[in-house]
């Protein structure tokens, strides 16, 4: 899947950095997951948070794609609710779906959480354990960290759970600014000190995930989560890549951009051609086919609606090929394939 004389991890590093490249380097979010049967039979014997925990079976986790596919990246296998777990919040999965925090931030008392950057590091090691199997299994393959954007942190830790519109935690951010500019410090602290950890690890990029940045209203997006974003990302600077990923949709991607990302991870329905056009600058995209092609669709559709995305971004060069968001369980092998086949054709 790559040109000769280049190896995934340059290919992507190349990519990242505006040099030219025969094609974008590829891997999709969520691509260790159970629509691979190799996962799912390993998910069977020890559960999600038992592979979590589990630094070989981790590692394993984020190699079976590799195996499979070839991805040029790999990306390692965890959890972004493992930061709030590490200053105490620990969660479950509910027997009928979805999780549940055992523990509630209701108040400033519930947000004032001690010596966040010692438990980060601390009680985070599994993780970085699982990086370092993964980095000396991968050498010539770019390795992604990750972490979830405080903002979406705190909002299911107030919530105490998933929600399609996070009634509790609106109502904390709204009428309770102080808890929760205390709650978003100490998360912050502790995700730049879980980043550096990684990068300690030798990640070749790490990616922060704002999954429920679309509870914050136009404008607001800088206060209420870009500026601690920057943070993390800042802090990594001249060690990985730094990639933040949104669904805020293209008008809203100077708020996004604010963030000072290397690479911005471009939500499923927005046009990559367009943001570049109306937002000319120094960095590179990610994204963005829709994940419920790789379900939905033929491997002919599947092909075909790479190629226009890739076609799209030739004259801007500076991208990395990935989905709008996580591909879903239900995705089809063979339209997998037929995408990794597609990308490759530029070689």
């Amino acid at each position: 899947m790559y040109a000769a004389n280049t190896t995934p991890r340059q290919l992507f590093l190349d990519a990242c950095d505006g040099r030219p490249t025969s094609r974008p380097p590829l891997w999709i979010m969520r691509q260790a997951g159970r629509y691979l049967p190799e996962y799912r039979e390993l998910k069977e014997k020890r559960g999600f948070l038992g592979i979590v925990k589990t630094p070989e079976l981790a590692a394993e986790a984020a190699m079976q794609p590799i195996r499979r596919f070839g991805f040029d990246c790999a990306i390692a296998f965890s959890d972004i609710l493992t930061i709030p777990e590490a200053l105490g919040f620990p969660y479950r999965f509910k027997d009928g779906g979805g999780i549940e925090m055992e523990r509630t931030v209701k108040n400033e008392s519930d947000a004032e959480i001690s010596s966040p950057r010692e438990r980060a590091r601390e009680n985070l090691g599994y993780v970085a354990e699982n990086i370092k199997i993964l980095r000396a299994q991968l050498p010539d393959r770019a390795v992604f960290g990750f972490c979830g954007a405080p903002f979406t942190l705190a909002a299911y830790m107030v919530e105490g759970g998933g929600s399609k519109t996070f009634p509790k935690f609106s109502e904390f951010v709204k009428n309770s600014p102080k808890a929760f500019g205390t709650l978003m410090e100490a998360l912050c602290e502790a995700a730049e000190e879980y980043a550096l950890m990684q990068s300690e690890c030798g990640i070749d990029a790490f990616q922060i995930f704002d999954s429920n940045a679309l509870l914050i209203p136009d404008g607001g997006y800088w206060e209420l989560s870009g500026k601690w974003n920057a943070r993390i990302l800042g802090a990594l600077k001249g060690r990985a890549k730094t990639f933040l990923f949104t669904p805020l949709g293209a008008g809203r991607f100077p708020e996004t951009a604010a963030a000072g990302a290397d690479a911005y991870s471009v939500y499923t329905g927005n046009d990559l051609a367009a943001i570049r056009r109306a937002n000319p600058g120094d960095y590179a995209l990610q994204g963005n086919l829709d994940p419920l092609l790789l379900s939905r669709a033929s491997p002919a559709e599947v092909a075909e609606r790479a190629r226009e995305i890739i076609a799209s971004q030739k004259p801007f060069g500076r991208h990395i090929f990935n989905l709008g968001h996580g591909i879903l369980p239900d995705a089809k092998i063979e339209n997998v394939e037929a995408l990794c086949s597609a990308v490759s054709e530029g070689e």
